[in-house]
């Protein structure tokens, strides 16, 4: 049986979700933003596992400001070409991240 990119409820909770496959996302992504934003529940898998389409409310203006203003760019650039020139830092384990963030 195929379960990709058909839509399915759930009774327990009568809750409608379209479960959809990466290539699909990639090939349709207007569509399934639409439907995530107008409330409708769509879930993305790949090999990696699963995860929702989620749009980001009005109440998240700053994070939404924050994406597409001139300094996140410039601030990516930046980042991008300090790890070009072996100045990033690779932490791989929970424990990694904790110590640097304590360090900083």
């Amino acid at each position: 049986m195929d379960v990709w990119n058909k839509r399915y409820i759930f009774a327990e909770n009568l809750e409608m979700m379209t479960i959809i496959t990466g290539r699909e996302f990639r090939t349709n992504q207007g569509k399934y933003i639409g439907m995530a934003h107008r409330g409708e529940r769509v879930v993305i898998s790949s090999k990696s596992g699963f995860a929702e389409l989620t749009p980001i409310s009005k109440d998240d203006k700053e994070i939404k400001e924050h994406l597409v203003g001139k300094s996140f760019h410039a601030v990516a650039a930046k980042v991008r070409k300090e790890y070009k020139n072996g100045k990033g830092v690779t932490l791989s384990t929970p424990e990694e991240i904790e110590s640097y963030l304590a360090s900083l």
